[in-house]
């Protein structure tokens, strides 16, 4: 699990928050934190996010999803099409529909979970469940697919 947050300050921009994660420190601003009504799965207090870069990684196409309002929270999360990973148009247009979020604006996400195999490391993706990122609204939700044939621990 993740520390608690480090620490909050003002900038030019306007406040950030400052959390220690266990891939190194993350500052989220406040003017783009996004908000989650209904959480994440299994996760339902979790209600407001914040996106980062993973800390000297800047080209990495994974992201953390940090949790602003539970800060031991934090998920690692990507673009599927960055990772060569195929959500057919048809699932994404039904999930835009029954979320009524605009296409324009959405951003569709994975989460992704690493885990240890011996003396290697690999990470799967939850394909059955994106989460989908209004980005004009700040408003996101994870959205179930109805199509059976995602599955939540997609290898990578």
């Amino acid at each position: 699990m993740e520390q608690a947050l480090a620490n909050e300050q003002t900038t030019p921009t306007g406040k950030a928050l400052t959390y220690q994660t266990r891939f190194g420190e993350v500052t989220l601003r406040e003017d783009r934190l996004i908000s989650f009504p209904t959480g994440i799965l299994g996760f339902n207090d979790c209600t407001v996010f914040g996106l980062s870069k993973i800390p000297n990684a800047d080209e990495s196409p994974l992201l953390l999803l940090q949790c602003v309002n539970e800060p031991e929270v934090c998920f690692l999360v990507a673009d599927p099409t960055v990772l060569g990973l195929d959500i057919k148009a048809e699932d994404m247009d039904n999930a835009l529909a029954e979320s009524a979020m605009d296409k324009t604006n959405t951003q569709f996400l994975v989460i992704l979970t690493m885990y240890e195999q011996e003396n290697s490391h690999y990470l799967t993706a939850n394909l059955r469940a994106p989460i989908l990122i209004d980005s004009v609204k700040r408003t996101a939700l994870q959205h179930i697919l109805s199509n059976k044939d995602y599955t939540t621990q997609h290898k990578i």
